[in-house]
């Protein structure tokens, strides 16, 4: 199934479907899942109000077949709305996520994001290959390109990459569910320092949207960079920033992540 195809079984009753040909290890990936939740909640609940953050927790591995999906709101101002929507599959919770949604106010305060990196063109850059049973799954959907530090499994002294991410195969129109995809395609930061593959997963993500990804095309390539912020006892935490092609910042994101080895 295509992006666009996974996301048009999602409805606002609370009813999707996850697919097979998405996993990652003995789970769905991470990506896809949170997507379904925004749309979700978009579907349901959201009111057109654009994303201002989330808070999205990995309860339990989620599997390819019917999910069940729920929203709630919190709390709804002139401004903001605050709102839970979780999946469940088997009477059981696999994720839930907290969401901020704002429209737009004047204000007299304006900081610009972070500046893009400076590294080399996408043409120019390492696409990953999609190795059917050493690669998941899922990355057969996506366009991966390090620029910057070394993939998974490389021995690299060092953690932290940067790169571009795009769809191989683009939605009609670019949305921010999309976007939570793309950016959940990224490996945990401290992978290229492993000599071999290991279990790795992520725990908690967070992620706060600086502009609306809606504004973009749907093709456009991502560029992407991550820091390790420490690493230790088989718990990490990364900070990452994407921007535009244009080299616009769009997004910030942050994860707590597992590493088995």
């Amino acid at each position: 199934m295509t992006f666009d195809e996974i996301l048009a079984t999602v409805d606002g009753n609370g009813n999707g479907i996850l697919p097979e040909g998405w996993g990652q290890g003995r789970a769905l990936f991470g990506g896809l899942v949170g997507a379904v939740l925004f749309e979700h909640l978009v579907k349901s609940v959201a009111g057109g109000r654009p994303l201002r953050s989330f808070s999205l927790s990995f309860v339990a591995p989620a599997a390819p077949g019917p999910v069940s999906l729920r929203s709630e709101v919190l709390r709804e101002g002139k401004s903001v709305m605050q709102a839970l929507v979780s999946a469940s599959q088997d009477d059981q919770v696999v994720s839930t996520m907290l969401v901020s949604l704002g429209a737009a106010r004047d204000s007299a305060v304006a900081v610009a994001g972070p500046a893009a990196p400076s590294m080399p063109g996408p043409e120019k850059s390492m696409r990953l290959p999609f190795i059917k049973g050493l690669t998941p799954d899922f990355l057969d959907h996506f366009d991966i390109r390090y620029a910057k530090g070394m993939p998974p499994f490389s021995g690299s002294q060092a953690p932290d990459f940067a790169g571009y991410m795009g769809f191989k195969t683009a939605p009609s129109v670019m949305t921010t569910a999309a976007l939570i995809a793309l950016v959940d395609t990224w490996p945990p930061s401290v992978l290229p320092m492993l000599k071999g593959p290991a279990p790795a997963s992520s725990l908690t993500w967070t992620m706060e949207l600086l502009d609306d990804p809606a504004t973009r095309s749907a093709d456009t390539l991502w560029q992407y960079q991550v820091h390790t912020d420490q690493c230790s006892d088989g718990y990490g935490q990364s900070r990452a920033t994407i921007w535009d092609g244009d080299g616009n910042p769009v997004a910030l994101s942050r994860q707590t992540f597992t590493v088995f080895a």
